[in-house]
């Protein structure tokens, strides 16, 4: 059996695509560096910190953790499929950053002694850019919950707009370029659409198999894992802002 994604998720994909097809035509005309300026450059002070604690939902620890509190009951199989290819997907964004595009800096140190670029909550970074980590996860995570779960039309709206703010945050906190963006929301929505019949389903099939007290035992460990992920997502994120 093979899971029929495409066909059955029209409204979540053509939002992202829609939103993919946006940054493209902010990048072909403005550039990487002025599409930048151009985007982050529309804030408020309101929506500073709003964006902030945003962001941090494309943190592999928070994201995937908040996703199995809801869904290791009802669906494991996912919820280990999710932390899986969030792992790889995670990773390859690593190896990109630190080896093939290790010279692509961030917009603070690209502009320098500028003094144009908008910053949330003193939440700075200057290397490593390219592809945008927190877009790598937020894509993977909300795509592969999306392929899986019976969600009705306007669920998968939200769905799709909360992946776009999630990623857009990126560029709103003045650490990611709109390219290192679109790059991790591609990577991110590939990887969780080409391992999901090669993976999910052997997972379905193994958590479906298992007697009640070892899906019990395994519901726990999923939520146990959640909430020390959780914690210590958070930790790191005051400890790396203090």
């Amino acid at each position: 059996m093979k899971i029929k994604v495409i066909q059955n998720n029209t409204v979540f994909f053509s939002i992202i695509v829609i939103y993919w097809i946006f940054l493209g035509i902010m990048l072909f005309i403005y550039g990487y560096k002025d599409s930048f300026l151009i985007i982050n450059g529309l804030n408020l002070p309101a929506l500073d910190y709003p964006m902030f604690l945003l962001t941090h939902l494309g943190d592999a620890l928070i994201l995937t953790s908040v996703l199995a509190l809801f869904l290791s009951q009802k669906n494991p199989a996912l919820v280990l499929y999710i932390i899986i290819i969030a792992l790889i997907t995670g990773l390859t964004g690593q190896l990109l950053k630190n080896f093939v595009f290790e010279d692509c800096h961030r917009p603070l140190k690209v502009f320098e002694g500028m003094n144009v670029v908008h910053t949330v909550a003193g939440y700075k970074m200057y290397h490593n850019s390219f592809p945008s980590g927190h877009s790598i996860v937020a894509a993977v995570a909300i795509t592969a919950a999306v392929s899986v779960l019976k969600l009705n039309s306007f669920q998968k709206v939200i769905a799709a707009l909360s992946l776009i703010v999630i990623s857009y945050t990126r560029t709103y906190i003045g650490v990611h370029f709109p390219g290192d963006v679109l790059a991790g929301t591609i990577i991110g929505v590939a990887g969780a659409l080409l391992f999901l019949n090669l993976l999910y389903i052997p997972l379905q099939n193994w958590t479906i198999g298992l007697n009640v007290a070892k899906r019990k035992k395994l519901f726990y460990f999923l939520i146990s894992l959640a909430i020390v992920s959780i914690i210590t997502g958070i930790y790191l994120i005051f400890d790396f802002v203090n």
